[in-house]
């Protein structure tokens, strides 16, 4: 195991010109492993991942780009929509708005540091999952599962009563994986499966955090985004830590996730390693 950070490695131990396969959860730097196969972290946007999913038939919300011709029939896709930034971390600049209202702006007129001056906007059809926005975060290691955990938005936040209940007063919150948000460990054998299927989507990419919303009055399942950059391990990572302790969960101990992930790195090391 290397920092992918370091401009440079060696190993005495390591046979030169022998099979190898790199595996970089997150994408590689300044690092020059040795030859062989690569398997890496790559910041796809959300309308790319939604390309790749739809080929495979996993369901994804109905979304479009915002563009300059953009115009939204609120009979098409319900009285608001989410706008969010193709490229975007933690929820950042998601929000709900009428669908009638979503309109284009060129990138230049987003202050410094926005997403939307680097990627486009995208509406996509909102999911209702009850009173408090809530998901399901699974992390998958080449289609192995290692953990599932499902959040809901703090309570403090004004509660969604029905689908379209936007004009109630105060904030309505459509993000559910705030800081204060709850955590609890879920075994929903459909969440689960659907997020091991479709990493077939992103074959090279060896972690997932792919995030799933039910609808709370269907029961169907979406898939919102599948972070193929890979900063989705939260088992030693300080996000994942504080999250555990404040909630008092075990993410190792849930299925086994460091047994699974050191099974599959032989499996894929038989399988894909080469000079």
């Amino acid at each position: 195991m290397v920092d992918t950070k370091a401009a440079d490695w060696s190993d005495p131990r390591f046979e030169q010109g022998a099979p190898t396969l790199r595996i970089a959860p997150m994408p590689i730097k300044r690092f020059t492993p040795p030859p062989g196969a690569v398997c890496q972290g790559h910041e796809f946007p959300k309308d790319e991942q939604y390309r790749r999913l739809a080929r495979l038939g996993v369901p994804v919300p109905e979304w479009t780009a915002i563009e300059a011709d953009t115009v939204l029939d609120p009979l098409q896709w319900g009285p608001y929509v989410v706008v969010k930034p193709a490229l975007g971390r933690k929820g950042a600049e998601i929000f709900i708005k009428h669908a009638g209202r979503v309109r284009y702006r060129p990138a230049e007129s987003y202050p410094e540091g926005h997403p939307a001056r680097t990627a486009p906007l995208l509406a996509q059809r909102f999911i209702y999952t009850g009173k408090w926005p809530s998901n399901f975060r699974i992390v998958t290691f080449f289609g192995r599962a290692l953990l599932c955990w499902r959040c809901e938005a703090a309570h403090r936040h004004v509660p969604l009563n029905s689908r379209w209940d936007f004009k109630a007063k105060g904030v309505i919150t459509v993000v559910s994986n705030k800081r204060d948000s709850s955590y609890a460990l879920a075994q929903d054998t459909d969440v689960i499966a659907l997020a091991e299927n479709l990493h077939a989507a992103f074959p090279d990419q060896p972690l997932l955090g792919t995030d799933i919303v039910r609808d709370a009055d269907t029961g169907k399942l979406y898939v919102i985004e599948c972070n193929p950059r890979g900063d989705a391990w939260p088992i030693s990572s300080d996000m994942g830590r504080a999250i555990e302790q404040a909630n008092g969960l075990d993410f190792a101990g849930q299925f086994g996730a460091l047994d699974i992930a050191a099974e599959t790195l032989v499996r894929e090391a038989r399988a894909r390693a080469h000079i």
